[in-house]
């Protein structure tokens, strides 16, 4: 069966293409809010919280961490000259009360209003760097030079519930300094990967808010796109040929270029579609009219939001796989292989001469 003359398989092709836009649109306006609201800076810091902070003390560990030069050094791109000294306080701070409540004398603050401060921190802080961080930051116990010397003694001074935490790193490390930084940076990594888990979680959420606000803004709705290239012969082969064009492209999601041409470029291939008679905007034969137009146009709104919290990767591996589908054929036979053992390669045979048969008389003759 000849599968390149099916509307039905152009009309996915163009759907997933169309999704593919969106999505496409949608995660990069995702990139934008997620680098403006510090997401992945927030999201790192919430797993060091879990890491490292403590019902007794608070914020102090967290503090002492990103306080450290190496830390410092991921993110702060001014020189210590260039930063201004705190302005000494002329008199101590009064005692805390209501919301205040929260923060420490030493000008430590515990949960309250520390939603926002590390939103310019580092987002990546490598496993070595975080042992070295903190083994930097123990303070080992009193007649030791490290936290290795005091073994579990010394994790036991660490106040609060931290200590308890590295506890069995220490002793399991057994006075190996090279393995007790392999077990912080395997305590670091598991908690990473739950941190992602976390990350991903609310870059989907982001997603969806997106989706739901685009495919109101364009009316994106995808039953009546899928009946229109459905009808319209001319208009689905339009988009069919742009979809292929994008299966085509190698770079059609990774291009090597800013966040800002991104966007345009996304914004420009979907009104390149809208342009060829695609049902989308607020005017024309796109608007709903009539109650049974309005609630189909809702489970449309509703399908295209579906489709674009799938994700640009999935609907730009979708659209190859249909690409692949429309313009395959009939395989040719592969031809024999030569004796150089090379695929596809014909062999050319001489013609073959008839064997010459020698004809044998009586014996003796």
């Amino acid at each position: 069966m000849d599968l390149t003359g099916l509307p039905a398989l152009d009309v996915a092709i163009g759907l997933s293409f169309i999704f593919f836009l969106l999505a496409t649109l949608a995660l990069t306006i995702q990139e934008f809010v997620a680098a403006a609201l510090g997401l992945r800076a927030r999201t790192l810091e919430q797993g060091l919280r879990s890491m490292l902070e403590d019902e007794k003390v608070g914020w102090k560990h967290v503090d002492e961490f990103y306080e450290h030069p190496l830390i410092q050094s991921l993110y702060r791109t001014a020189p210590p000259a260039a930063v201004k000294p705190p302005k000494p306080a002329a008199q101590p701070p009064p005692a805390a009360v209501g919301k205040n409540a929260a923060k420490q004398s030493d000008g430590t603050i515990t949960r309250a209003g520390r939603s926002l401060k590390r939103t310019k921190g580092p987002s990546y802080i490598s496993p070595r760097s975080f042992a070295l961080v903190l083994l930097d930051n123990v303070a080992p116990a009193e007649g030791h030079k490290t936290l290795l010397d005091a073994g579990v003694a010394a994790a036991g001074d660490v106040p609060g519930s931290l200590g308890e935490r590295i506890k069995p790193l220490v002793e399991a490390a057994d006075k190996d300094v090279e393995q007790l930084r392999v077990n912080l940076e395997a305590w670091y990594d598991d908690t990473m990967a739950r941190v992602s888990g976390w990350y991903k979680r609310k870059t989907q959420i982001l997603i969806i808010a997106i989706g739901i606000v685009l495919v109101l803004l364009l009316n994106a709705n995808a039953i009546t796109m899928a009946q229109r290239m459905w009808k319209d012969d001319t208009v689905r082969s339009a988009v069919v040929a742009q979809a292929q064009a994008a299966a085509s492209a190698e770079t059609v999601l990774g291009q090597n270029v800013s966040a800002s041409q991104r966007l345009s470029d996304a914004a420009d291939d979907v009104d390149k579609v809208a342009k060829v008679a695609i049902p989308m905007g607020w005017t024309g034969a796109a608007v709903p009219h009539g109650r049974a137009e309005i609630i189909t146009a809702a489970f449309g709104w509703l399908l295209t939001i579906l489709a674009i919290s799938l994700g640009a990767p999935f609907w730009f591996d979708t659209l190859s796989r249909f690409s692949r589908l429309r313009s395959s054929g009939k395989p040719e036979t592969p031809l024999p292989a030569a004796a150089s053992g090379k695929s596809n390669e014909r062999i050319l045979t001489p013609p073959q001469t008839p064997p010459v048969v020698i004809q044998q008389g009586p014996p003796g003759e």
